[in-house]
């Protein structure tokens, strides 16, 4: 068995011990969404979520929100096909603000006024904590790809941001 087969199989392997196929599969979603839609499309609005089917996306632009809806199934249709399998059910469109990095805020647009309580509070509740930080770096310490183990690197981070 190649090298490249062993870590295929350890990274299999891995996910499914640690429950992470939701993860990657959403991880998938987000990196197909802007490469799908192109510009300006798929750069002005961000996926945000996967759950149940369900992908939520966030646009600052009342447009963008028509024009993805009006796309809703070939979207929909085409990232299932890209994905392999038909995961996305229904797309969640809603108007927020967004960092210019492409990242959605926790801010609707409704409720500017309490935009910094918002951006405080999220910050303060997706801080990795050391002890967590150190076991993901020993856990990568062995991958020598550094795109994977970039990938592994954000995945592990975002997991265990969700995880309190």
């Amino acid at each position: 068995m190649s090298k490249t087969q062993n870590l295929h199989h350890l990274l299999n392997e891995l996910n499914r011990k640690l429950h992470l196929e939701p993860k990657i599969l959403e991880q998938k979603v987000f990196a197909l969404w802007r490469e799908h839609l192109g510009a300006p499309l798929g750069t002005k609005t961000v996926p945000v979520s996967l759950s149940d089917g369900t992908l939520k996306i966030y646009t600052e632009y009342p447009p963008y929100r028509t024009e993805l809806l009006f796309h809703k199934q070939k979207i929909l249709d085409d990232l299932n096909a890209e994905l392999g399998q038909s995961i996305i059910t229904e797309l969640q469109i809603e108007l927020h603000q967004v960092h210019a990095a492409h990242e959605a805020k926790s801010v609707p647009l409704k409720k500017k006024e309490s935009k910094a309580n918002s951006r405080n509070s999220k910050t303060i509740n997706h801080q990795v904590k050391p002890e967590k930080l150190e076991r993901i770096e020993q856990s990568l310490a062995t991958v020598t790809d550094t795109e994977v183990k970039k990938s592994l690197r954000r995945l592990f981070m975002t997991q265990s941001k969700d995880d309190p």
